[in-house]
């Protein structure tokens, strides 16, 4: 059984898009990664290697198979 969960973003975050939300749960481990569509210009923007940096900060290697998956699913990103 599954529950959903009442999403609420307070008015002092502004989301745009192209930004990326990491989902940590409580006990300190990944959750969710909400991504924009990643593309060649993602790769190459300072929040795509700050979401990598973070995420590998909390799963040692996690931040690199991220971006080789994204490599190898659009063929040559970078």
């Amino acid at each position: 059984m599954s529950s959903k969960v009442k999403v609420e973003i307070a008015e002092e975050l502004d989301f745009e898009v192209g930004d990326c939300c990491i989902i940590i749960k409580p006990n300190g481990s990944i959750g969710k990664l909400i991504l924009p569509e990643v593309n060649s210009d993602t790769v190459k923007t300072k929040g795509y290697k700050k979401m990598l940096e973070v995420v590998d900060m909390l799963k040692p290697g996690s931040g690199k198979a991220i971006d080789e998956h994204e490599y190898k699913e659009k063929r040559n990103l970078h």
